[in-house]
């Protein structure tokens, strides 16, 4: 499937979602799960989080990967992606996705995976 098609803007229930007004909010279209995610821009970089429910978390890789190749083919100025994780589970499920740590701050790891 294409990845244009796996996403879809979202407003709506958030489940705790990290956003402000500078985020875009997109839910994955599969029917048994939500599972959300929200990106803003910061240069040539996507600032992304995601939030799922318990069913989306059996996909959460999938889920993640496709994202990520939404973001790089909706946003043509997107060179990165960039995730700010507080939760060190959070962080080795990233990484199994192609993520790499870039930078700490406080207790929250970023992690950046490139174009």
């Amino acid at each position: 499937m294409d990845s244009a098609l796996d996403f879809t803007p979202y407003s709506g229930d958030l489940m705790g979602l990290t956003t402000n007004e500078n985020h875009l909010v997109f839910r994955w279209n599969r029917d048994d799960c939500k599972v959300l995610f929200s990106a803003s821009r910061r240069g040539n970089a996507a600032s992304c989080h995601f939030a799922s429910d318990k069913r989306g978390l059996r996909h959460i890789k999938e889920a993640i990967d496709g994202f990520v190749s939404f973001a790089f083919w909706l946003f043509d100025w997107c060179e990165m992606v960039l995730a700010q994780v507080g939760r060190a589970s959070v962080g080795r499920l990233i990484e199994k996705t192609g993520f790499i740590p870039v930078a700490e701050i406080d207790d929250t790891t970023v992690y950046m995976r490139a174009r």
